[in-house]
């Protein structure tokens, strides 16, 4: 009986039977010489702990290898995940940076098709007089503004600075190019030569305006001219 249950504690801490092991003993099966029929009691208790504990520590080192495995797998999932959601994100950044640039390329050649218009009609001559019957306001109506202007209420000199920005597209030329193109606007919107364009018929809120988007193109034609010295 104590034999009964001294292998039923066995068999709980390794998780297997012995009678395996015991089977081998009675069959001779302990290599040359019969070494487990030698065995005393001890001995043989010692060799079925040893033989069990190898089973169980193999079969322990193999279970960590296959945890190792399967852990590696799901990163290696994990890190494709994060590769695939970050191409697709970038693919979309790429996709709306495309969109706005068209957005702005588009507005930027309204705004040079207003200039073109505007002068045509004769505003972009200087020197050229408007017709003394053309109020200011009616000049002021063929301007090719860059941004709208809300009633009454001044230019918003940062709204200018984002169109120039954007519609020349600053960010994408080099430092001469960039005070090259910034010279040129500066030139169209200077006010003295706004006032000869139209002959001198200029309202004050027309001539604030106009000052104020020459200062916003001044401010970003100097600072490109800092960056390209």
């Amino acid at each position: 009986m104590a034999d009964d249950e001294g292998a039923a504690y066995w068999e709980g801490v390794y998780g297997q039977p012995i009678h395996v092991y015991a089977a081998d003993r009675e069959r001779g099966s302990g290599g040359p010489g019969g070494e487990l029929e030698r065995m005393t009691d001890d001995e043989y208790a010692a060799y079925v702990r040893q033989k069990m504990w190898e089973k169980t520590h193999a079969g322990a080192i193999e279970e960590r290898a296959r945890r190792a495995r399967e852990r590696d797998a799901a990163q290696l999932r994990q890190e494709e995940g994060r590769r695939i959601q970050a191409e697709i994100e970038r693919s979309l950044r790429r996709g709306e940076q495309r969109r706005k640039r068209r957005v702005w390329t588009d507005r930027w050649d309204g705004y040079l098709a207003r200039w073109a218009a505007f002068a045509g009609a004769g505003g972009g001559s200087v020197g050229v007089d408007v017709p003394q019957a053309s109020s200011g306001a009616a000049a002021a109506a063929g301007i090719p503004w860059p941004v709208d202007r809300a009633d009454g209420a001044p230019v918003d000199e940062q709204s200018v600075r984002v169109f120039f920005v954007n519609g020349l597209g600053l960010d994408e030329l080099g430092e001469k190019e960039s005070a090259a193109r910034l010279k040129d606007e500066r030139v169209r919107w200077h006010p003295d030569k706004m006032q000869q364009r139209l002959g001198g018929h200029v309202d004050a809120a027309t001539m604030r305006d106009v000052t104020a988007i020459f200062q916003a193109i001044d401010a970003l034609w100097n600072d490109s001219r800092k960056s390209a010295a």
